[in-house]
């Protein structure tokens, strides 16, 4: 199933924030987009504020957008996996 590596930044967010974000994404996942699997986010801190790098998997590239686009938070980049590398 294709998988897609979403950017996006998040701002001056504390961690109680950052979890609340992220119950927030699982319940519109859950309940409009049951075909995404959230793999995992890296979350970062930049000049910016927080930046996630949130991986997804899904039959299609629409559905991913239209669960960020619900959720609020702007996607900066998106992009399809080719592929992934181990050590």
């Amino acid at each position: 199933m294709p998988r897609y590596f979403l950017e996006r930044t998040v701002g001056d967010v504390t961690r109680a924030e950052l979890d609340a974000i992220a119950a927030r994404s699982q319940e519109i996942r859950a309940a409009r987009y049951p075909q995404i699997t959230w793999e995992h986010t890296h979350v970062v801190r930049s000049p910016d504020g927080m930046k996630a790098f949130c991986l997804y998997e899904s039959p299609d590239a629409d559905s991913v957008k239209q669960h960020a686009a619900e959720l609020g938070l702007p996607l900066e980049r998106f992009y399809e996996v080719e592929t992934d590398l181990s050590p």
